[in-house]
């Protein structure tokens, strides 16, 4: 009689907190009453990512990003200092917006409803019969800023002004490994958006671990990151670094991609598995077999990076029930028509791939809505979720 293949067992390259390994309670997933605690103690305090400089190129170029978790529009602009920065998207009379524009380019913007203007710095410069207020000062009336700092090329933002902690310091270890990773090489080629009717700790689950896979994924790669080795898809390694945390993905070696596939990798990076590029940055745990890695800035931004290629996830909380979802796609500047090709092939099947990881979302949170399931089984294939709900218990002060 054989005996059985051992399991395959996730190396952690970094102490993991006491998570325990009971079941987790579905109720943080549907209670209204939590949600209103994740909004006020999560992402009312936490640096949010929400665009990058590259969109921002000269001085007054912006951009507008609602967060409907806190309730409010944010305005992005880039001063005529140079400096980027960050305001409510209110005026400070009546509330207007004082951009109306997802994206643009101005000198000052000015309030549609009474014409109050305002400088790239969020000063207030002019308000047509400011005669008529008695002892108002500009000074005391500037748009209301928010915290905002960048990382890479990325930008952040904190309601909280001044943030709690720097974001350098925030981001802390899982900042470090990716430091050196040489975003600026890259050129955006796909973004991908969808309002969905889930929870956006329901969505962030389905995205950190690779179990899934084996069956959501089966028509798109079937066996590419499971095998006889590693039957269940267990990330190959798993790293913490207090809020964040980031695992990276094994490979089945003996996974054949399709004509396509094996012609974008033959010319350029693709999204299928293939030989590792010297990029620091990448594999920090040094696994082998390696296909990518995917990092988790708490609470909602995701950085998964490859061989030639990296993307990011945005998971905003609606309500409860309600979440919207944004992904970006980059890849390395191609330097011949193959390398073209392969772009447009690692757009179109990371476009199904979210196709068929979209397809469970909805029917997962209505059944959690029901009442059927009480308490969730958590694997330990799925122990970047279970990191995640212990973290968001932390930041809310329990269930």
């Amino acid at each position: 009689m054989t005996a059985p293949a051992p399991r395959f067992q996730t190396r952690f390259a970094t102490p993991l907190p006491e998570m325990g390994t009971e079941p987790l309670s579905s109720e943080p997933y549907i209670s209204a009453e939590f949600f209103e605690r994740e909004r006020e103690r999560i992402f009312a305090r936490c640096w949010l990512e929400v665009g990058r400089v590259e969109e921002l190129p000269n001085p007054g170029d912006y951009i507008v990003r609602e967060l409907e978790a806190l309730r409010t529009e944010v305005l992005v602009v880039r001063g005529a200092d140079g400096v980027v920065r960050a305001f409510h998207n209110v005026c400070k009379h009546r509330g207007m917006k004082v951009a109306t524009c997802a994206q643009g380019s101005a000198e000052g913007f000015m309030c549609n409803f009474h014409g109050w203007t305002y400088g790239l710095d969020g000063s207030l410069r002019g308000v047509p019969g400011i005669e008529g207020f008695h002892g108002l000062r500009k000074e005391d009336y500037a748009l209301t800023e928010l915290a905002c700092d960048t990382w890479n090329g990325f930008i952040f933002v904190n309601n909280e002004n001044p943030a709690p902690q720097p974001l350098r310091e925030f981001l802390g270890g899982l900042g470090d490994d990716l430091d050196e990773y040489p975003f600026d090489d890259f050129r955006h080629i796909a973004r991908y958006t969808a309002r969905v009717s889930v929870n956006w700790k329901t969505f962030v689950d389905a995205f950190h671990e690779a179990y899934h896979a084996i069956v959501v994924h089966r028509r798109a790669l079937p066996d590419v990151c499971c095998g006889p080795e590693n039957p269940a898809a267990a990330l190959s390694s798993l790293r913490v670094y207090g809020p964040h945390h980031s695992g990276s993905v094994w490979v089945n070696q003996a996974h054949q991609p399709g004509p396509t596939g094996q012609l974008a990798w033959k010319y350029g990076q693709s999204f299928a598995p293939g030989d590792l590029m010297e990029i620091p940055g990448l594999n920090p745990s040094g696994d082998n077999p390696w296909w990518f890695d995917i990092n988790v800035f708490f609470p909602n931004f995701f950085i998964d990076v490859g061989p030639g290629w990296y993307f990011t996830y945005n998971f905003w909380p609606v309500s409860v029930d309600e979440s919207t979802w944004e992904m970006n796609i980059y890849q390395l500047e191609p330097k011949n028509a193959g390398e073209m090709i392969a772009a447009e092939h690692t757009k179109v099947l990371l476009r199904d791939l979210l196709y068929e990881d979209l397809s469970t979302m909805e029917a997962v949170h209505r059944a959690m809505k029901s009442g059927v399931l009480k308490q969730i089984p958590v694997s330990d294939m799925e122990i970047a979720m279970r990191h995640q709900y212990h973290t968001v218990l932390e930041w809310v002060g329990g269930l």
